[in-house]
């Protein structure tokens, strides 16, 4: 029996790229290991059951018979779903850049073997275009379906969703602009008469009335800013080298088209992860015993808050059973002010010249020589001169970017948050390449949080200062003694069970 539309809600505009984005295609390619998807036409898009399960999950939408959403069962019942998101191409043919990374082995500080990767991703600033339509039934709450979509509205412009790979390493973060709010009513001729007609109005401000009026649930996301500056070189290292340069930073492009200096969230993340590992692996007095590398990173708490991969078997093949977990704390990909064009990165890359002036403020870079020493003579080592590049600390970046998922209070994790916060304004957790050769040094200046309310009674966004590396925890003492005595009960539980 066909189910009865009374209305359809349309929510339109354009998505666009506020990070990089990854949306992975059916197949290896011949370039990257993780080729973007693309459509019939050659295009690069986000397909709809990647933007539809994306929405969906950050709604937290059960699987039950009442759900919007749809649902099917085993016994063979279910139900299709009245959201139809369809599929969003990029416009303007963008780009794509291959992004590289790799696993860092906790035993040695070095690349885990095995686990070196690259995708291919599309850069800051790249536009889709969106449409999602929501079909209201006979018999349902009209006002409700308008207050869930003026909430989803929202959330999109606010660039709350992340959509497609990596979205807690710094990618996937869009926001819709250019929003349209249609309705369609063929419960009456007249509504069908309107559309034949192609009369529509925006309903905009109806469905925001509508969400004012419904009762919604406390913002379940913390977000944490982080004021910054290099107090030297600091930046991530190309893949390939240079044809004058063998060290080249790492660019990106961003919404202007220039490419800029760039510090991937998954590096960050990584930096991060590590020292919190650390920081719980002192605590409960172990160490790293094992190899492989998803069992080293399998941390109590840190594992939690970062994240936990599916294990491998043992030829490096994830299984299909064992526990994988998303993490609560995301990381945004971090943009430094400078930036240049195509050409004059080229031209730095593959001639001379441009280096032969002092640094200034159009080439705030250096070009260093490196040498290894021979340990046998003391002097240079034979074939192991190398140039690279070092930027200067008068660079400014964006602040860098943290969400944490606060859903259910993870107070165990937010304090060793807050732990590994504190070592990063200290200065233990350096960015970026070269970490143990005089790069990446940084200094933190000021923190800002907002959405505390999730966690505590008090205020829900404060503003920190940091000095000489250490946090003014004044505005926030009562929290952090609900975060220690959180703390040291999952410890204690933790060393119970080992």
């Amino acid at each position: 029996m066909a189910r009865k539309v009374n209305h359809t809600l349309e929510l339109a505009g354009e998505l666009v790229a506020q990070t990089p984005l990854h949306v992975g295609g059916a197949e290896e390619g011949l370039v990257s290991d993780m080729p973007l998807a693309v459509d019939g036409q050659g295009r690069f898009y986000l397909p709809g059951t990647s933007l539809g399960g994306a929405i969906r999950a950050h709604c937290r939408v059960p699987d039950d018979k009442d759900s919007i959403w749809g649902f099917a069962k085993r016994d063979g019942t279910g139900n299709a779903s009245q959201v139809i998101v369809e599929d969003a191409p990029a416009q303007a043919a963008p780009l794509a850049e291959l992004w590289h990374g790799n696993g860092i082995d906790r035993r040695w500080g070095t690349a885990a073997q095995g686990v070196k990767y690259d995708r291919e991703v599309l850069p800051r600033g790249t536009v889709f275009n969106f449409r999602l339509t929501l079909e209201v039934l006979q018999g349902q709450d009209l006002a409700g379906q308008r207050a869930f979509l003026g909430w989803l509205t929202a959330e999109l412009e606010a660039g709350q969703i992340a959509f497609g790979g990596a979205g807690t390493r710094g990618l996937g973060r869009v926001k819709l602009t250019g929003t349209r709010c249609r309705e369609r009513d063929w419960s009456r001729p007249e509504g069908i008469l309107a559309w034949i007609r192609g009369q529509s109005e925006d309903r905009r401000a109806l469905w925001e009335d509508e969400r004012k009026r419904h009762v919604t649930a406390p913002a379940d996301r913390v977000r944490i800013e982080i004021d910054w500056h290099p107090k030297g070189p600091l930046m991530s290292k190309a893949a390939h080298d240079g044809v004058v340069v063998d060290g080249m930073p790492f660019v990106s492009r961003r919404d202007d088209g220039q490419l800029a200096l760039t510090l991937p969230g998954a590096g960050i993340k990584g930096a991060w992860r590590g020292q919190a590992e650390r920081i719980v692996r002192t605590v409960l007095g172990r160490d790293v015993t094992v190899e492989a590398h998803h069992e080293q990173v399998d941390v109590p708490i840190a594992a939690d808050l970062f994240g936990r991969a599916r294990p491998a078997d043992r030829q490096g093949v994830k299984t299909k059973t064992g526990q994988r977990r998303k993490g609560r704390l995301g990381f945004a990909t971090c943009y430094a002010a400078f930036a240049l064009e195509d050409q004059a990165w080229d031209r730095l890359e593959q001639e001379e010249d441009p280096w032969r002036s002092p640094p200034d403020g159009d080439r705030p870079m250096t070009l260093a020589m490196h040498v290894a020493i021979d340990r046998w003579t003391g002097g240079a080592a034979e074939s192991l001169l190398y140039s690279a590049v070092e930027p200067d600390c008068s660079i400014q970046w964006e602040p860098i970017v943290l969400t944490l998922d606060a859903n259910g209070k993870p107070l165990a994790e937010l304090a060793l948050l807050w732990l590994t916060l504190c070592d990063f304004c200290a200065g233990r957790i350096p960015l970026g390449y070269g970490v143990n050769r005089g790069y990446g040094d940084l200094e933190v200046t000021g923190i800002r949080i907002e959405g505390l309310n999730a966690l505590w009674d008090g205020a829900d966004a404060v503003a920190l200062e940091v000095k000489q590396g250490r946090i003014d925890e004044t505005p926030v003492a009562d929290l952090l003694a609900v975060l220690a005595t959180a703390w040291t009960r999952r410890i204690q539980t933790e060393e119970n069970t080992r």
